[in-house]
């Protein structure tokens, strides 16, 4: 499974818009085996960029990512790796990076801070 962060989805959105082939579009068709996720997270940051909720659901309805649920466990693994990896990672990173550990997904992303989290399968695009 391919865990979407939010800046692979901006980015990725802006190549539909533009109808052109760019690195967010290119990374998927590398992994047509693989199921694309995001979390509840980046989701939510997404949204925002969206003028109206009518829009921001055409565009998700059409591009069928499935969207990972927090719980409790995935909450643990936050706080877990907010107080074992030195200088924390911000909020709503650290939630989609404890997203990813507990579903065993790839990370993909830009933020380099991804690389000090122990354990996780990441990969910048």
């Amino acid at each position: 499974m391919l865990l979407l962060d939010t800046s692979f989805l901006v980015e990725y959105e802006r190549e539909l818009v533009a109808r052109r082939i760019g690195a967010a579009r290119r990374f998927l068709g590398a992994y047509p085996l693989e199921r694309p996720a995001m979390s509840l997270i980046a989701w939510g940051e997404f949204a925002e960029g969206f003028a109206d909720r009518a829009a921001f659901g055409a565009f998700m309805s059409g591009v069928g990512f499935t969207v990972l649920q927090v719980s409790q466990e995935i909450a643990w693994r936050m706080a877990s790796l907010q107080g074992s990896i030195g200088r924390r990672l911000g909020e709503n990173d650290a939630w989609i990076a404890a997203t990813a550990l507990f579903y065993g997904a790839k990370l993909v992303a830009r933020e380099k801070a991804f690389e000090r989290v122990p354990r996780l399968d990441y990969e910048r695009f």
